[in-house]
């Protein structure tokens, strides 16, 4: 039930034995639980079989404003326009074609389209519908901006104009009125355009980028022209807006300098750069205040993800909502235009993992829901964060997760690296990890060299290193917790997805004697085809795609015939412990192929493989169905390969 009072839901369960694995594995219990700007509303997703819903309801009386549901497509986003309007986008994978007779997209894409759904009139408005030389899809996700106080959708799409393909800025008037062209880049594909707009809704600056040579500037308007104001190349670490400043008439600039990210004003009247903002720990991301839209605080990278306000204001105020949490992880969700009504999540030993509102003008807290049905604080394993050192010294990071109710002493392992791989993990609720930790499983998920979040020069350090010490740094987190007594290193297997799955293939392959077996999703298994599929996926050539990977692959000019020593696929000989390998077939990131290509070399050596395919998956399984599909396998194949008990 929503908004039962804080008192009634902190309660304990008695001990039970873990819930089954469809517990984990089904859609969350809500998705973006949103307050409405006014702070009068929440929006949330709400999961109903295999589609979702989108509700919108009254905070005042609970009452049920909408439901809105979203059909077979994959829900990616959802927004207040304003506080009568709740827009969504979704996605299908599909061929795209485009509505000008003389030009035909034959390839396969994701395909975005956003919704405008009115509360009050009941009715759907589909952004760029009808919109001259565009198809009624965007190019991702929207914007929304305030025009003399009346809300409007931004929207990027791909504009035909003769034979280009023009990358273009359209507002749509969400009232009615006619949809606008503001202003279109150079053909898409060549150049990557940015647009930054203001709080008043206006298009102030734009940054182009050049993915070939790696040129990029930074242009401000004045009129109706455009004037660049910075230009660098910048081949493997571009510049970018991370948005207005904290001062007026300033834009905030992140750049990679000595090793270190630093973030410095730039004047969008001389286009002159101030000093480097201070921040303590690192920053996680920047926190915008909803109608002025500069930068009022950051969140920093530490283990609580402490949120850091520019004025005392804001920050008593966080503070008293944390205190209301004692013991607890307490991050923001969302919040209202003034920050007086907020959605945080709560996790810790009282709450389990759920969404709360917090009302400081009315000076209460109510549930919304828990994050996943089924999983209250007895259901939920312990995570925390730890480091050891690497093979050669390095600190690495990790996240740690130790079964419920189990003595940590000479337990089963599952590592579980993340994909990427420039990402990191938190300790923030993960469904998956806690289902391999419910069925007894320690389960660490190593933030290795080359992952985000710790600075450039970590990242850094895995340049070069994709199948090496981005490899070893696995192995070295089995022989940190071995050497505490916390796990059976005879009992080790490896699951991960994308770069993880490929770790995982990698992990059996180049270091055999330290696994019982691995579980690759999505999982890379052939460096150089997974290369070439990417060259012909961004038209051939150069650009800022492939020099991402070849930086971590360690890959010089032209030449990738050294890939073949750490592609699994080719280094099937040495694999001597059971794979499984799942994979989706729309997947558009890493290829089905790269999962056939593995089974095939595994049968043909006569080696112990599985393949299950999930169809109509796609790379971040999106659908409850196949993410449970994908469980259920995992868990049986582990429980075989590595019996928990």
């Amino acid at each position: 039930m929503l908004l039962v009072a804080l008192c009634a839901v902190l309660f304990a369960l008695p001990a039970a034995a873990a819930p089954p694995v469809e517990t984990y594995g089904r859609l969350a219990t809500l998705e973006q639980v949103l307050v409405s700007p006014d702070g009068t509303k929440l929006a949330y997703v709400r999961p109903e079989g295999e589609s979702r819903k989108i509700m919108v309801q009254n905070l005042a009386d609970g009452k049920m404003l909408a439901a809105v549901g979203v059909g077979n497509e994959k829900l990616r986003d959802v927004f207040w326009v304003g506080n009568g309007r709740v827009a969504f986008s979704t996605s299908t994978t599909s061929r795209i074609r485009s509505n000008s007779s003389s030009i035909e997209f034959t390839g396969r894409s994701e395909i975005w389209q956003t919704r405008v759904y009115d509360i009050e009139k009941h009715t759907f408005q589909l952004v760029l519908d009808k919109t001259p030389g565009v198809g009624n899809f965007t190019n991702g996700g929207v914007d929304v901006g305030i025009v003399d106080g009346v809300p409007s959708i931004y929207a990027v799409a791909m504009r035909i104009s003769g034979v280009d393909s023009l990358e273009s800025l359209y507002r749509v008037d969400v009232a009615g009125g006619p949809t606008r062209l503001l202003d279109s880049g150079p053909s898409i594909g060549a150049i990557n355009t940015n647009w930054v707009l203001d709080g008043t809704g206006a298009t102030i600056a734009k940054t182009e980028y050049d993915r070939k040579d790696g040129d990029w500037r930074l242009l401000v308007r004045v009129g109706p022209k455009w004037y660049p104001v910075l230009s660098e190349n910048a081949p493997l670490d571009e510049p970018l807006v991370v948005g207005l400043g904290p001062a007026p008439d300033t834009l905030l600039i992140q750049r990679v300098e000595e090793g270190h990210y630093v973030f410095k004003p730039v004047s969008l009247k001389t286009g002159k750069e101030g000093e480097a903002l201070a921040l303590k720990n690192g920053v996680l991301k920047f926190l915008f205040d909803g109608v002025t839209r500069r930068i009022i605080g950051v969140v920093e990278n530490d283990d609580a993800n402490t949120m850091t306000f520019f004025t005392p204001e804001d920050q008593a105020n966080w503070n008293k909502i944390k205190r209301a949490f004692p013991g607890e992880r307490v991050t923001r969700e969302s919040w209202s235009d003034n920050r007086k009504q907020v959605v945080v999540k709560v996790q810790g030993p009282k709450t389990g993992a759920a969404y709360m509102f917090v009302d400081l003008a009315a000076g209460r807290a109510s549930m919304v829901d828990d994050m996943q049905a089924g999983l209250g604080p007895d259901e939920i394993s312990t995570t925390s964060m730890t480091t050891y050192k690497a093979g050669d010294g390095l600190e690495i990071p990790a996240v740690l997760t130790l079964p419920k109710g189990r003595d940590p002493k000479n337990l089963p392992l599952v590592v579980m690296p993340h994909g990427g791989p420039q990402s990191f993990d938190t300790i923030d609720f993960d469904w998956w990890r806690q289902a391999l930790a419910s069925r007894g499983y320690v389960v660490l998920q190593p933030n290795f060299r080359g992952s985000d979040g710790y600075g450039p020069a970590f990242t850094a350090a895995g340049y070069g290193e994709w199948g090496r010490k981005m490899q070893t740094d696995l192995s070295d987190g089995v022989k940190h917790l071995a050497a505490q007594g916390i796990i059976d290193p005879k009992r080790v297997c490896i699951v991960g997805a994308s770069y993880g799955g490929y770790a995982a293939l990698a992990g059996v392959a180049l270091e055999p004697g330290v696994y019982r077996c691995a579980v690759a999703v999505s999982g890379i298994s052939n460096l150089h085809r997974f290369l070439m599929w990417k060259r012909g996926n961004l038209g051939g050539g150069r650009n800022d795609t492939l020099r991402f990977w070849h930086r971590f692959m360690g890959v010089e000019g032209d030449d990738e015939s050294g890939l073949d020593a750490y592609s699994p696929a080719l280094q099937v000989a040495k694999i001597k412990a059971p794979v499984l390998l799942i994979h989706g077939k729309d997947d558009l990131v890493v290829p089905y192929e790269q999962s056939q290509f593995m089974a095939d070399a595994l049968v043909a050596a006569g080696k112990s493989v599985e393949l299950v395919t999930l169809a109509a998956e796609d790379h971040w399984l999106s659908r409850g169905a196949t993410r449970t599909q994908m469980l259920q396998a995992t868990v049986s194949f582990l429980e075989k390969a590595n019996p928990p008990n």
